[in-house]
């Protein structure tokens, strides 16, 4: 027998202002000798997601030269 689940997450916010508005981010970490990693991060803002990148820099087990940061919706 098979069952089927469905899942939805409802905003009962009415204005935007108050609306929690979460972006998806792609995170490229790049190493020394071509080493690199990607994350995909979900952020309300830029600066967070920077702030996530930053941390997820520090964990990685790479010499980073430097982190990439894009949108992606």
């Amino acid at each position: 027998m098979t069952a089927t689940i469905q899942t939805s997450d409802f905003n009962t916010w009415h204005t935007r202002s108050r609306r929690r508005v979460r972006n998806i981010y792609s995170i490229v970490i790049n190493g020394e000798d071509g080493n690199y990693q990607t994350f995909e991060v979900e952020a309300s803002s830029e600066s967070e997601a920077h702030r996530k990148a930053d941390s997820l820099a520090q964990q990685c087990m790479v010499d980073v030269i430097y982190v990439e940061v894009y949108r992606i919706a």
